[in-house]
């Protein structure tokens, strides 16, 4: 009978030892034990949160800081121009600052859509031209909104556009970049309209200048 007994028991240890040898355990913070967590859990949870830091920020599109609309410009070759004048109060002597000068004359209408952190720009340059593009040309912008509202990128032309390089000497091309900052009440904008080596000609001659290409809503 003792045989049997014993016999008995030592299946009963048999048993128990193959159920419980695929059970892991790790120790917690408080030193008692828990479940292995599963890695594909933990690894699915790290990369969301990695995609939403990696994301960028942008500003809330609205109507006040929105790009997306249309806009009426005017700009000059020269980098180092300053068009802020434009926007000056009306006076006795200069009752539309805007008209009254080579602006009111040029045609150079944009269109601009913004969606997300992505702006592209149109220009149909109009019948009466512009002082730096000739009648009819087509040109196409590409750029981006920054975190402060700003935006920048490149432009392409289908026909040459008065430009300055790195030289004092006037040059024209095809392709270049621009940039601008849109005033608080979302109406107007300033900003940078040239060739590729805007940056040197300005950090040359005019390093604070940022105005050559100034517009208000249509």
């Amino acid at each position: 009978m003792k045989v049997m007994h014993y016999t008995i028991l030592a299946a009963a240890l048999v048993v128990a030892a193959v159920i419980c040898a695929g059970c892991s355990y790790t120790p917690n913070s408080a030193g008692t034990s828990n479940p292995a967590a599963s890695g594909t859990g933990a690894s699915s949870s790290q990369s969301s949160s990695a995609a939403a830091s990696s994301s960028g920020t942008c500003p809330v599109v609205a109507a006040a800081n929105s790009w997306s609309g249309s806009w009426v410009s005017w700009s000059n070759s020269d980098p180092c121009y300053d068009g802020r004048a434009l926007f000056y109060p009306p006076t006795a002597d200069n009752p539309d600052p805007w008209d009254n000068t080579a602006a009111g004359v040029e045609d150079y209408p944009i269109t601009f859509t913004q969606t997300g952190c992505d702006v592209t720009g149109s220009i149909v340059v109009g019948p009466n031209g512009t002082l730096v593009a000739p009648p009819g040309c087509p040109i196409s912008l590409t750029g981006k909104v920054d975190s402060t509202g700003a935006v920048s990128g490149t432009w392409h032309a289908y026909c040459n556009i008065d430009t300055y390089g790195s030289s004092a000497s006037g040059e024209t091309s095809d392709s270049g970049v621009w940039s601008l900052n849109m005033e608080p009440g979302g109406s107007t904008f300033v900003g940078s309209f040239g060739g590729a080596d805007t940056a040197k000609y300005k950090a040359d001659n005019c390093a604070n200048a940022n105005s050559n290409w100034v517009g208000k809503r249509a």
